[in-house]
């Protein structure tokens, strides 16, 4: 009876904190761990949600009475026994949950001797673990690091990877295209590309920000493409993928593009040519629409994108203000 009326209280803080994750909680006691920390519950609930609410607790556990709440972090707790309620040991597995409801089923939160999943992050990165149980009445914990974007990058998903950008600029700074690739490279990164139009709208608001309210013109900032040498050497108008808007004209440092879906061009885009010079390079347009509200951005929206000369950084009385970088996550020193 005391172990049901747990589930449904976990299960009522799951559907109010997320609906990601739950707290499983039986009779166990860690038998292989290397720390926890010591939290002070006024009860077996408290030193749950506790566990529940921090991003890198995995088990609670404490003695049914007195209540001695002890939380197990990510990679610290390896093997956890399980026990008999006669025992008068408390256990909690934070795991994966997208139900509306509270598994059953005999060993939970394996229920059987199946797999169960978390996610959770510690000071270094994400980590996953797998919760099995074994022939020795045992679950164990085994923990897989996952890359992630580092700090100041945020992480998009795309068909083949996930993918972290960053958004460098400012309003009174220029930058020809080279100076924008030779930036990214330095930071293990390239200009990034625009798998989709969520990537195209962050670049584009983050660039906002970063110009800030007092900068009145517009302003572009670079992003991956170059268009191919022969898409603009005499003849390229007899090559059928040279020619209109077609992104093929182009090559991309970005190495994880599929889609192109946030490349929305500009109107009457691209047109190959500025002030008498070649326009080879892609940079997206930065449109505050609060300081021009008479233009039409049904044709001229922020986020537009428009060949540009790649070493121009000032001409049509606009600058090139930025750019925006993009690399693989990866998984920190000393992550699980």
């Amino acid at each position: 009876m005391l172990l049901s009326s747990f589930f449904l209280v976990l299960l009522f803080m799951t559907r109010i904190y997320s609906d990601t994750f739950s707290m499983i909680v039986t009779y166990g006691k860690p038998t292989n761990f290397t720390s926890y920390v010591s939290f002070f519950a006024i009860s077996w609930d408290d030193c749950v949600i506790q566990c529940y609410k921090s991003m890198s607790c995995v088990v609670a556990h404490s003695t049914v009475s007195p209540i001695s709440c002890n939380l197990y972090d990510v990679n610290k707790i390896f093997g956890v026994e399980k026990l008999e309620a006669a025992d008068g040991f408390l256990v909690a597995f934070k795991v994966m949950n997208n139900q509306s409801f509270c598994p059953i089923g005999d060993n939970p939160p394996t229920f059987g001797e199946g797999t169960n999943h978390g996610i959770v992050t510690n000071d270094v990165g994400k980590c996953a673990y797998d919760i099995n149980f074994d022939n020795t009445n045992t679950w164990q914990l085994t923990y897989t690091a996952i890359p992630d974007c580092p700090y100041g990058w945020t992480i998009f998903t795309r068909p083949t990877t996930k993918w972290c950008i960053q958004v460098t600029g400012g309003a009174d700074i220029t930058y020809t295209q080279s100076q924008a690739l030779s930036y990214c490279e330095q930071l293990e990164a390239t200009l990034t590309g625009l798998e989709t139009t969520n990537e195209r709208d962050f670049v584009a608001n983050t660039a906002i920000d970063i110009l800030g309210p007092e900068y009145p013109q517009f302003a572009g900032f670079w992003v991956s493409g170059v268009r191919k040498s022969e898409c603009y050497a005499d003849g390229w108008q007899d090559i059928p993928y040279c020619t209109g808007t077609n992104l093929q004209q182009f090559s991309f440092s970005d190495d994880y593009l599929s889609s192109y879906s946030g490349y929305t061009w500009d109107y009457e885009q691209p047109d190959r040519n500025a002030v008498g010079q070649w326009s080879n390079c892609i940079q997206i347009w930065i449109r505050n629409e609060a300081k021009f509200p008479n233009l039409t951005y049904s044709l001229y929206a922020n986020g537009n994108v428009d060949d540009a000369v790649c070493d121009g950084v000032d001409y049509q009385d606009y600058y090139l203000r930025g750019f925006a970088c993009g690399k693989l996550p990866v998984i920190p020193d000393g992550a699980c």
